[in-house]
């Protein structure tokens, strides 16, 4: 089946606990009918998941789909919070009685969450995990709510950082990807030939868009394309430059070219746009 992104889907929590200095797990092997995500604020744990062996730590969050065997050994003595949720691909609607959940079962589909994922950003995690603290306990509202809006935001530094660990892995992986995006960065705003581009580095045209669209998720079109649009929704706010200037500066043809190209993407003129974004 196809593949899940973190964006695709929507944790909804069941509960949460919170451990401070933690010496041994009360059971060192179990399974749960939820997922689990187990956010580390110090200590350590190695942990066996789905033949996934390693040891957490402070920034990590350590993933366990529902009925798949979680071993966990406490390492050093351990504060973390533990929760139990449910993914939904999508927003839930409980109204029409329908129960979306993604079905950790389902060995077919990739991209579902199993494992440790570190997280960088650890100062924006210390703040989720500061406010928890107080609200953990409480079930009545505002408080559950206040739970699932930072069950949330734990889930998107998930998302945002595995999607930018994979593309970075996948740039470091083609160094002549490097090269490739640095020269197109270097020429977005003037003309020049994708075919010349290719002929440089050594590659077809067609070797040139599979392992760039590889790397960086875009074709070498498209790269160069969001570049020339963002540089010209820069000029549109900071100057007063026509159309057809700001059109010469960012490599597009003419001033209708470039009209008909932003309004395209933007979904409005460029001169609803320099109205609505100047300060």
């Amino acid at each position: 089946m196809d593949a899940l992104s973190p964006e695709q889907l929507v944790p909804f929590i069941h509960n949460v606990r919170y451990w401070r200095h933690k010496e041994q797990f009360l059971m060192e092997t179990d399974s749960h009918h939820a997922w689990m995500m187990f956010a580390v604020e110090s200590g350590s744990f190695r942990y066996e998941i789905d033949g996934e062996e390693g040891t957490a730590e402070r920034g990590d969050l350590v993933f366990c789909p529902p009925f798949t065997t979680f071993r966990r050994v406490i390492v050093k003595p351990l504060t973390f919070f533990v929760f139990n949720f449910s993914l939904h691909a999508g927003e839930r609607d409980d109204s029409a009685g329908q129960s979306p959940d993604v079905w950790a079962g389902d060995k077919g589909r990739s991209g579902l969450p199993s494992g440790k994922v570190t997280i960088r950003d650890v100062q924006r995690l210390a703040s989720d995990f500061d406010y928890l603290r107080s609200v953990w306990e409480l079930d009545e509202e505002p408080y559950a709510s206040r739970k699932q809006y930072l069950l949330l935001d734990i889930w998107r530094l998930y998302g945002w950082e595995t999607d930018a660990n994979r593309r970075f892995a996948s740039v470091r992986e083609d160094p002549l990807m490097e090269r490739a995006e640095l020269l197109i960065r270097e020429r977005a705003h003037v003309p020049f030939s994708m075919k010349e581009l290719a002929g440089e580095l050594g590659l077809s045209p067609v070797q040139l868009t599979r392992r760039f669209t590889s790397a960086y998720g875009k074709t070498p079109g498209a790269y160069g394309a969001a570049l020339r649009l963002n540089k010209a929704r820069a000029l549109l706010v900071e100057t007063d430059w026509t159309l057809d200037d700001i059109a010469r500066r960012c490599g597009y043809d003419n001033g209708f070219y470039f009209s008909r190209a932003f309004s395209a993407k933007m979904g409005m003129p460029p001169s609803h746009y320099r109205e609505s974004n100047r300060l």
